[in-house]
């Protein structure tokens, strides 16, 4: 049987889920209703393609965006939803080769 600080530690990590929940259902209902905070809006205009991944995918857009370069990724790993570690924005592209050159 559990002791009734081991179920205190239940009841309280419960607790934390409850909320997390209810933080996600709260940005969730903002934006359906289009009403995000100044801070949960993309810090630039989303491109066609980023918005049809985001509809496609049902991902928010910071799934997509570079906070490397701040730019929006343009290429997505091959096994993308599953694998988000090939994502690239044109900047590292370059960086890596993979852009100009058709490596």
């Amino acid at each position: 049987m559990a002791t009734k600080a081991e179920l205190q530690a239940q009841v309280q990590q419960q607790e934390k889920e409850i909320q997390s929940l209810k933080n996600l259902l709260a940005r969730a209902e903002r934006e359906l209703n289009d009403k995000l905070l100044p801070e949960e809006l993309p810090p630039a205009p989303v491109p066609h393609l980023v918005g049809y991944w985001m509809r496609h995918y049902r991902m928010p857009w910071e799934v997509f965006w570079c906070s490397d370069h701040l730019q929006w990724i343009n290429e997505l790993d091959s096994s993308f939803p599953y694998s988000m570690a090939d994502n690239t924005c044109p900047a590292c592209s370059k960086e890596k080769d993979y852009g100009e050159d058709g490596c």
